[in-house]
């Protein structure tokens, strides 16, 4: 569905089809694109393994790179130079193979350490040269909704539940002819549904300690 027909479509279910809106559209069009992002971190729609946020260069001698802030978490992280998956493992388990790894030479890496740094990616070794790292990473949006014939990047079949968030920030405006707080839980409660969740705990636990426990 395009920007401009989710707008039409809250507005009919909504009944705020006459002018004056209660809610005008830059709010409805903002209402959207948080629900798009909200739904990522809940439910890990996007995954990616060609746009810029799934590419990072390191120079020779470096023992990682900033990973791009739309990241979520690293699935998979493979070295070009030499083609083979990089290995994932977690600080705890560097530590308790490798002691020391932090000091280590530069050399071919071979491991990837999610959660040394939040937002970075740590290498071992560190790279001897110059090289690139391609990613298969879990994100959000690359840029928001703007125009009418936009669509949200996450697929369609989801498009519709995403006006959930927006009945439910529209119907919680305080002081308003609109506010409902019943209505207000009952769109929460059926976005929840469709897409899980949230917490910071939640998403920093998916970038960080992932690993951890076996996935892949």
């Amino acid at each position: 569905m395009t920007l401009g027909e989710l707008i039409s479509r809250f507005r009919r279910e909504v009944k705020d089809t006459v002018k004056p809106y209660f809610c005008a559209d830059e709010d409805i069009i903002a209402w959207l694109n948080e629900a798009e992002e909200e739904a990522c971190r809940r439910a890990f729609l996007i995954v990616d393994s060609t746009s810029t946020a799934s590419q990072l260069d390191i120079a020779a001698g470096d023992v990682g790179a900033d990973l791009d802030p739309l990241v979520i978490f690293v699935r998979r992280a493979t070295l070009q130079s030499t083609h083979r998956p990089l290995i994932p493992a977690v600080v705890r388990s560097m530590d308790e193979e490798l002691p020391g790894w932090e000091n280590a030479q530069a050399s071919v890496p071979t491991r990837f350490v999610p959660d040394w740094q939040t937002g970075y990616l740590r290498l071992y070794p560190p790279s001897r040269s110059a090289d690139t790292i391609k990613l298969t990473v879990v994100r959000l949006p690359v840029r928001p909704m703007v125009e009418e014939d936009d669509e949200p990047e996450i697929r369609r079949q989801f498009h519709a539940y995403l006006l959930d968030w927006a009945k439910h920030r529209a119907y919680n405006i305080p002081d308003s002819d609109f506010f409902d707080a019943k209505k207000s839980d009952y769109h929460l409660s059926v976005f929840t549904q469709k897409f899980g969740e949230t917490s910071a705990i939640s998403e920093a636990w998916a970038m960080e300690q992932y690993y951890d426990v076996g996935a892949n």
